[in-house]
């Protein structure tokens, strides 16, 4: 069997285990011509996501219970797989994703629909295959990056490939000055191996794994911003969670709400602010008041 993407394999390796198969790891490794270490960081990636569903016995592995349904994917699931879909090109020939896993979610797709989907249309799949065999393998690249102002090639150390504010990044260091950086996939031209690899720093994991939005900056200490927003919007709020670190702390006498937002950047929040003026209104701090003030200021010089 030829070599498929880490994607689809750990989908199959999911159908088996829902199916009952016992699962060993050297086979497994044999059947789709990767190393035995492979395997096993498929089965701790399925666990890490799944939750303890599955027995081991020396490298085999079995589960107990289902963790998909049959039918129809959870919307949550269905939105972090139709997005992963669309990375790989669910409409191009050679797609990377089977076609099961396609037919899971046009059936899925029967129940549900998503009208905000990513801007970007991914047709630079030699590069993304290259990138996730380098974040998987912590190679560090040579990438050529094109922007409309210039192009640029940079040693680049890749951490992992994000769906931020409805565009895909490649998120990492740059080798070459030692800063996190975020960088379109769209606009990466071309990946080059190196023979070097990079060791995780496990403080820029974590600022990762908490990211919110592209505008967050690392290293900055964090900055908690309060809103009162009034009546008239409060459902939304308490509804729906604008950032991931947005929290309802108080309630006043005529039914305002305070919200208050954990960030690194006010540019993390600046749109959200600007959005819901005039029912909403800075509590602290107060140089955000001055800088949503500027911001209007220039936007109104081009009306």
């Amino acid at each position: 069997m030829s070599q498929k993407s880490s994607l689809y394999r750990t989908i199959e390796i999911l159908k088996h285990l829902n199916e009952g198969k016992k699962l060993c790891v050297t086979r497994l490794a044999q059947e789709y011509e990767v190393s035995d270490r492979t395997i096993r960081r498929d089965f701790e990636l399925i666990r890490e996501r799944f939750g303890d569903f599955m027995s081991k016995e020396g490298e085999c592995y079995q589960a107990y219970k289902k963790v998909l349904l049959n039918e129809v994917l959870h919307a949550t699931d269905l939105m972090t797989l139709a997005n992963i879909v669309n990375l790989f090109g669910v409409t191009q020939k050679e797609s990377l994703i089977s076609n099961k896993t396609k037919a899971l979610v046009e059936k899925s797709m029967l129940v549900y629909d998503f009208k905000s989907r990513p801007f970007e249309n991914m047709t630079n799949h030699e590069v993304v295959k290259k990138l996730e065999h380098a974040i998987k393998f912590r190679k560090i690249i040579k990438m050529k990056y094109k922007t409309e102002r210039a192009s640029t090639q940079t040693l680049f150390n890749p951490y992992k490939i994000l769906f931020l504010n409805e565009n895909f990044y490649l998120v990492g260091i740059n080798s070459s000055n030692q800063t996190v950086e975020y960088r379109r996939i769209t606009m990466i031209e071309e990946v080059e191996y190196t023979k070097k690899e990079f060791f995780i720093d496990k403080e820029v994991e974590h600022f990762f794994q908490n990211l919110q939005t592209p505008w967050a900056t690392y290293g900055k200490p964090d900055i908690v911003v309060k809103l009162r927003v009034e009546v008239p919007i409060r459902r939304y709020f308490l509804k729906k969670k604008y950032l991931p670190s947005q929290e309802v702390v108080h309630t006043f006498d005529n039914g305002d709400i305070e919200v208050h937002y954990t960030i690194t950047n006010y540019r993390e929040i600046e749109e959200l602010i600007i959005k819901w003026l005039p029912r909403i209104h800075i509590i602290a701090p107060r140089n955000l008041q001055k800088m949503i003030k500027r911001t209007l200021r220039k936007k109104l010089e081009y009306i």
